[in-house]
């Protein structure tokens, strides 16, 4: 299960939650729980268990107890159980300890891209642009299909049309992905209307928008205003006339949208 799912499994506990005291108090396990975590750490080394079942199937106080055993242990952790444990310092959105966590992961298990697109998200939350860039490129690289969309996002972010450019017919494949969730798609024509522009792209404007339905598309704010930008940014190179088709239909749905019918006489 992917950290976009993980992300919601929060405790309510800020980054400053590390001061010593509230550290001790919030964190502090029993001996039998301290017991119980390492039995099931040793069985999720081992294979017995999946990491779902120390993060999210474990609720806020198993992830608690978690982050407890690895305060009283932290030297004792092997590098393998250091990514569930990553995993639940970044749930309560304590990135700095899971990137920790996560960087020394991938230091060993660098051919797998979980570690490398939990340091893309965490440091993408923190606004370390180029290490989140790192994280998700290389988790791409690996054969991490759903790093694609974070990867553009973060790129655009961070005014990086190059690493955006090097990955257009991936995330052109994916908007075209049947039984894919409406968000992401829409997520996609955003990232690509942006792109389109930042890079001077008109082809990659016109192909992402090919065959939409423009009611539906439209009914996003954000898709609808870089939709209606690209048109007048693209307007004046519009030879093919394919620009002045696209305004057609934005035209065309909007009015179909906001019309209302006359009242009875």
């Amino acid at each position: 299960m992917k950290l976009l799912i993980l992300q919601f499994l929060t405790f309510g506990l800020a980054t400053a939650a590390f001061a010593d005291e509230f550290q001790y108090i919030y964190f502090k396990i029993t001996p039998e729980q301290a017991t119980e975590v390492k039995q099931k750490l040793d069985a999720y080394e081992n294979g017995g268990i999946h990491m779902q079942d120390l993060t999210e199937e474990a609720g806020s106080e198993g992830c608690r107890e978690l982050i407890g055993y690895y305060l009283l242990h932290t030297n004792d952790i092997s590098v393998k159980a250091k990514f569930p444990i990553s995993r639940t310092f970044a749930a309560g959105k304590m990135y700095p300890q899971a990137i920790k966590l996560a960087q020394e992961y991938v230091d060993v298990y660098s051919n797998e891209w979980i570690g490398w697109n939990m340091l893309g998200y965490c440091c993408n939350s923190i606004n370390y642009s180029n290490e989140a860039i790192n994280g998700y490129s290389n988790a791409v690289r690996l054969g991490d299909k759903d790093s694609y969309e974070p990867l553009a996002g973060v790129a655009l972010k961070y005014g990086r049309a190059d690493v955006v450019r090097d990955i257009v017919p991936q995330l052109m494949i994916l908007k075209e992905s049947k039984g894919a969730p409406q968000d992401h798609k829409i997520n996609l024509l955003t990232i690509l209307t942006a792109y389109s522009m930042m890079d001077d792209k008109k082809d990659v404007f016109i192909e992402t928008l090919k065959g939409e339905d423009m009611k539906q598309i439209l009914k996003d704010d954000t898709v609808k205003k870089n939709i209606i930008s690209g048109c007048a940014y693209f307007e004046d190179e519009d030879t093919t006339k394919d620009i002045a088709k696209i305004r057609q239909e934005v035209d065309s749905a909007t009015s179909s949208t906001n019309s209302v019918s006359s009242p009875p006489r």
